[in-house]
């Protein structure tokens, strides 16, 4: 899926595409600058997904902690296995 949002930044000719799922999850705040682009049913899916792009300076964000940074690799494979979990429980249910 990634690949192919990746892929279709070009036809929409944004620098940046996610999905309606991963914008539903954001921070209200966050989803103000979202912008919906389309609405698509991407191919092996018959479902169709709503694209956004962010609409932001990134000049303006500021920094913050890397969760991952200094970990070793288990310890990272097992945090993301978490995040993983916690985002599908929340798409999901």
């Amino acid at each position: 899926m990634a690949a192919r949002l990746e892929a279709a930044t070009k036809q929409f000719g944004t620098m940046l595409l996610i999905s309606g799922d991963l914008r539903d999850i954001l921070s209200v705040k966050f989803q103000e600058v979202c912008r919906e682009i389309d609405c698509v049913t991407v191919k092996g899916s018959i479902r169709p997904m709503r694209l956004f792009t962010i609409d932001m300076q990134t000049d303006d964000l500021e920094p913050v902690d890397d969760p991952m940074a200094g970990k070793a690799i288990k310890d990272k494979k097992a945090i993301r296995d978490q995040m993983r979990k916690d985002l599908f429980r929340r798409l999901y249910s």
